[in-house]
């Protein structure tokens, strides 16, 4: 029994004795400056910096509501919010008809149509769909009061917000009264979020 026990433990030692063997020694690469008088040496020093992250919340989806008798174009606040450690610019990429409703609208210039004379067909066929920011809370001096309609072909920037900050953006419309039935209709808005 005991010469099992002392045959165990040589193992247990061998063992352990490997483990530490096996390790690898990581030396750093160094350099001797040496001589008479004064005497310099260099060292190089490398740097990592990693990429900050940037952090947004809005919503997902938006919804708004065309109300023919009443002459009304309602839809909530959207709301942007940075969480990103430093300031970020909000540019609105595009905005665009989109299928998946019953309608599907030809977005065209709010100046181009006589919107309340418009005949049925044409209510159901065209809008002039907007986004701009609501007012100035949040945004940093010279953010944008323009309005970024769905037949604007370039990206607006609206402006930037700094950390921990919420920026209002509002949708505006300009459309026909002549709906027969209720209808719905989507448009995709896309915004680009970059470091100032």
């Amino acid at each position: 029994m005991k010469k099992g026990i002392k045959k165990l433990l040589a193992g247990i030692v061998t063992l352990a004795m490997l483990s530490l063997a096996a390790v690898p020694a990581f030396a750093a690469t160094t350099t001797t400056d040496s001589g008479t008088g004064s005497v310099t040496g260099s060292v190089t020093i490398n740097g990592s910096i990693s990429p900050l992250t940037i952090s947004v919340t809005h919503p997902i989806n938006v919804a708004y509501a065309i109300s023919p008798d009443a002459g009304t174009f309602t839809s909530p606040d959207i709301g942007i919010t940075n969480n990103t450690k430093t300031a970020v610019n909000v540019t609105v990429q595009s905005l665009d008809a989109a299928s998946g409703g019953t309608l599907t609208f030809t977005d065209v210039d709010p100046a181009s149509k006589s919107w309340n004379t418009l005949n049925n067909a044409d209510s159901k066929k065209y809008i002039a769909l907007g986004v701009k920011a609501k007012d100035s809370t949040g945004w940093n001096s010279g953010y944008s009061t323009a309005t970024h309609w769905a037949t604007t072909p370039s990206p607006l920037l609206v402006g930037s917000l700094n950390p921990a900050t919420n920026g209002i953006l509002t949708l505006t419309a300009d459309y026909g009264l002549a709906f027969d039935a209720a209808y719905t209709a989507n448009h995709s808005l896309v915004f680009l979020f970059q470091l100032t």
